[in-house]
């Protein structure tokens, strides 16, 4: 595909089009992981019939007792990489970036840093719960109050609505989702700063293959996989009626296994986003 070209995203069921039970569930997927945000993770599931329903009935009990989010979270916080240099407010400023940009953009941060790692533990144990696993545990008896709401973010930028130097820009971030073209949700959002965007990919494009990166990246998704099968075991079971066909589980399994390469990279970049950026 040429970096001329729009690319044909992944499929997704956006947030605002949610009705019915589709989004009764969008609401508790934001209000448990603490972001007014629901991911293209569970965006894609949606647009399968019946799945995302199916999967949030099984997880739910470890979603709503915090044990999924605050498993991620503390994951999380033992994710090490080396940081950017520091970013001064005059360089910021260079980069078309003023105070109220970079307050947004330090939301954007921290929202990415606290959501992927709920998004990892919770690919983690739906991929379980997809290959066989079959829990009959006793639930989950705490109560969680969930963290307060962050901000909200400005929204992703839709690629189709970028100039071409803008889109090959953004693209210097995608990958791929089963044939089609993805761009994690976190560099969609900053694309509302093509300036900062571009310096961006300039600073963390040796970092998405370097050695370190790999190393984190690897570390977390494995510290995630160990966990999730004591919390699949705990659950009371699976919702009643027939689990994904096995196509759509082969669809979801390979979603859930790009997630688990990206959520680790939003956590690193995101954290490492903070750190360079001033306080403001």
């Amino acid at each position: 595909m040429s970096t001329d070209e729009t690319p044909e995203l992944l499929t997704e069921l956006a947030e605002d089009r949610a009705t019915g039970e589709i989004a009764v569930i969008y609401d508790e997927i934001r209000r448990f992981s603490g972001v007014p945000y629901v991911s293209s993770l569970q965006r894609y599931v949606a647009t399968l019939p019946g799945v995302l329903e199916w999967a949030w009935h099984a997880l739910r009990p470890a979603m709503a007792s915090g044990v999924i989010p605050e498993t991620g979270w503390r994951l999380a916080g033992a994710v090490r990489v080396p940081p950017l240099s520091p970013v001064s407010p005059s360089s910021l400023a260079g980069l078309g970036v003023d105070a109220a940009g970079l307050a947004a953009i330090r939301n954007v941060g921290a929202n990415f840093l606290r959501v992927a790692p709920v998004n990892l533990m919770t690919g983690s144990c739906l991929r379980l719960i997809l290959t066989g696993a079959k829990p009959a545990g006793p639930g989950f008896s705490q109560t969680w109050t969930p963290p307060a709401m962050l901000a909200p973010m400005p929204g992703n930028v839709d690629p189709a609505e970028l100039p071409p130097e803008r889109l090959q820009v953004l693209l210097r971030f995608a990958t791929e989702v089963d044939g089609k073209p993805f761009i994690p949700a976190l560099y969609r959002q900053l694309a509302h700063w093509p300036k900062f965007l571009s310096w961006l990919a300039d600073q963390l494009g040796p970092r998405f293959d370097a050695p370190e990166t790999n190393a984190a990246r690897a570390t977390f998704r494995e510290a995630a996989h160990h966990a999730a099968p004591a919390i699949v075991a705990q659950l009371p079971g699976l919702p009643p009626g027939p689990a994904p066909d096995a196509e759509t589980t082969r669809r979801v399994l390979v979603t859930i296994d790009r997630y688990a390469e990206t959520s680790p990279e939003m956590t690193m970049f995101g954290l490492l986003l903070l750190q360079a950026l001033p306080e403001g």
